[in-house]
């Protein structure tokens, strides 16, 4: 299996509050996904997506697109739960 891949980082304004969403491979000792949103530097949630739930998860493609994935599943969260 090879290195962990790249995150992402997204900035979002809602409600003229600054959001922040990372999400991140832990790689292959961890074998886990992470994505924790903040605001004003603490953590509102965090979502985790252990490799094992992630098709051919040894392949580097297939763990890029899961974490595209839970990265814009984490900003649709943030943005639902600014609506309530």
């Amino acid at each position: 299996m090879t290195d962990s891949v790249t995150g992402e980082n997204s900035d979002l304004f809602i409600q003229g509050q600054k959001i922040h969403v990372q999400t991140e491979d832990w790689g292959t000792r961890e074998k886990v996904l992470v994505s924790r949103i903040f605001r004003n530097g603490s953590v509102l949630k965090t979502f985790k997506l252990p490799y094992e739930k992630i098709p051919s998860s040894d392949k580097r493609v297939q763990r890029e697109t899961a974490l595209n994935r839970l990265h814009q599943y984490s900003i649709d969260w943030a943005q639902k739960e600014s609506e309530i």
